[in-house]
């Protein structure tokens, strides 16, 4: 009597697991690339925004011969959360740090009707528990202006159009807060 052997089909446990992992690396390898992705083009919105906000303040010292007499956050009244510090872009307790209604009626010949708007997510200063957002324009003083503007997820200030390299700022554990100069010393 012969005997047949009936070959089975399907995969080994060895098989089904090598395939699992090689999902799980490609997962993982997606992931990185779309969080390393969404963080360029936060940073790409913010330096578009700030480098469109540079260009019309420029335009309205051309023609003033000075510059607006309030600091703001820079974007539309409604850019900043008002939940997270009261609506403002920096964490500091004076009410300066909000999107200022002064400021954008002053500049609103320069700008146009739509407000450009940086990227409001969060550099975290974690000494301190701060979170700074967007970007702001800042009188130092009468003859020191400056464009702070926040850059999670890169160690260095990107150049911007109409301001170029940044003269300052500080790295925090989840990206750079950088400061530009309009005018001054």
């Amino acid at each position: 009597m012969k005997r047949s052997y009936k070959r089975q089909t399907g995969f080994t446990i060895v098989e089904l697991l090598i395939v699992i992992v090689v999902i799980g690396i490609l997962a993982a390898i997606t992931i990185i690339a779309y969080n390393g992705v969404q963080s360029r083009a936060e940073n790409s919105k913010t330096v578009a925004a700030v480098a469109a906000w540079a260009k019309a303040l420029h335009a309205y010292n051309a023609e003033l011969g000075s510059w607006p007499t309030s600091n703001s956050c820079l974007g539309a009244s409604g850019t900043y959360d008002s939940s997270v510090y009261g609506g403002r872009c920096w964490p500091s307790s004076s009410s300066g740090w909000v999107v200022s209604a002064g400021f954008l009626s002053q500049v609103q010949p320069y700008i146009g009707n739509t407000y450009p708007e940086p990227s409001t997510k969060p550099v975290i200063d974690t000494s301190s528990g701060n979170e700074y957002r967007g970007a702001m324009f800042y009188r130092a003083s009468a003859t020191d202006i400056r464009i702070y503007a926040q850059f999670p997820g890169v160690t260095t200030c990107p150049m911007i159009t109409g301001l170029g390299d940044s003269i300052g700022g500080a790295t925090y554990s989840n990206g750079r807060s950088c400061y530009y100069r309009l005018a001054g010393p």
